[in-house]
């Protein structure tokens, strides 16, 4: 088969000697236009969705881009160092910004000069509705035209007067102290360390995945957070004694894993990693967050905290108004754990400025979770209302 314009074949021969075919949409390959390319569906398994795709790939994205035009800034600014810099979660964020100005059907073919703070507010408001996306697609424009002004690829940047969109102030609700009781004394064995160590250091999931005994030092805790490694250095998390102590027997104890298919429960370790599969494999953020789900879906345990989760997420929406991320309406998210352990450093008499630089957060963030501290107490309290037994079900 001739590959039309535009597509490439990769063939791929693994260990076990058997050799994949792959087929990406990359317009510009071996060319200074070249960016990131797109996977597209198998020509030989699924003919019908790879040349619809084909096709509709060729009539939505040019090629080619005159100099001087924002798909030209946006291509010049994929291959900078700047982007590919960026972790991997946050080229993909940006991308479905870039692919917007870039398209021929809006600003792609236009003049990085003729764009004005007229057209950038006018795209805004097109995207009222999604408020957030509107938000990210200012972010990723100031951050380009800031990049682009000292290469003198633009004069001005028109994104940097256009003001965002008023959100909600939603976070991802804090887990209560019963939803952490439940998970430490019923959870699959990796899921209680990583509640511990999420409580303890207060970071996202993706930098929990990557923490081991190298990172440990005095009484604390190592990190550079993932996300935001860009523009800041590693800082020392300092942490209670009990925390510090179980941290270094995770770094001497095998996880004891079991489940109904295996004739016996299997051991696995790790030197360099508190948090691992059963397979003993390192996780990926979203793979934690698979097993998470999983537990919480398929098992009785599990299905008691969402089940509970919602009567008390219901009653706190009520009695409070909260405004929170959708996903903390149905189950207790991982990334709640920041908040719970910004509570428990709170009721250890800790202030907001040390809080924050204990944990490496800013005063705003932490300030932003404090809000549920009288109100997590009511609902802590007011939780033993709610036991959890397993008879219920």
């Amino acid at each position: 088969m001739t590959l039309p314009e535009g597509v490439e074949k990769t063939s791929v021969r693994k260990p076990n000697g058997k050799v994949y075919t792959y087929y990406y949409w990359n317009p510009g390959r071996g060319t200074d236009r070249e960016g990131e390319r797109i996977k597209l569906p198998h020509a030989d398994t699924q003919p019908v969705a790879f040349w619809a795709e084909v096709e509709r790939r060729k009539k939505s994205e040019p090629t080619t881009y005159p100099p001087g035009s924002i798909g030209d800034l946006i291509a010049r600014y994929r291959r900078s160092d700047e982007f590919t810099r960026l972790s991997e979660g946050t080229r993909s964020n940006y991308e479905v910004t870039m692919r917007r100005f870039e398209s021929h059907d809006t600003w792609g073919m236009v003049a990085v000069k003729d764009l004005t703070p007229l057209a950038a507010q006018t795209a805004r408001d097109a995207m009222k509705e999604t408020p957030v996306m509107a938000n990210q697609m200012l972010s990723v424009g100031r951050t380009i035209w800031d990049w682009a002004i000292p290469l003198d690829l633009a004069k001005i940047n028109p994104f940097d007067k256009v003001k965002d969109f008023d959100i909600p102030d939603r976070g991802h609700v804090p887990w209560p102290s019963w939803v952490i009781d439940h998970v430490r004394a019923h959870a699959w064995p990796d899921l209680v360390r990583m509640t511990r160590l999420g409580v303890m250091t207060c970071q996202r999931g993706s930098d929990l995945i990557r923490m081991g005994p190298e990172h440990r030092d005095r009484n604390g805790l190592w990190c550079r957070p993932k996300k935001t490694r860009k523009r800041r250095r590693a800082f020392h998390i300092p942490l209670a004694t009990a925390d510090a102590l179980e941290l270094d027997r995770w770094a001497e104890t095998p996880v004891t894993f079991t489940n109904s298919r295996w004739l016996k429960p299997i051991d696995r370790f790790r030197k360099d990693l508190y948090l691992y599969s059963p397979k003993g494999a390192q996780y990926t953020a979203d793979g934690l967050r698979a097993r998470w789900g999983r537990w919480l879906a398929d098992t009785p345990e599990g299905r008691v905290i969402c089940r509970r989760w919602k009567e008390w997420v219901g009653a706190q929406v009520k009695k409070y108004d909260w405004d929170i991320d959708p996903d903390d309406a149905d189950h207790p998210t991982i990334h709640g754990l920041r908040g719970t352990g910004i509570l428990a450093r709170s009721e250890e008499g800790y202030e907001v400025d040390q809080i924050a630089n204990d944990i490496g957060m800013s005063r705003q963030n932490v300030e932003h979770y404090m809000r549920f501290r009288d109100q997590m107490k009511v609902g802590a309290d007011g939780q033993k209302r709610l036991r959890l037994v397993n008879k219920e079900d």
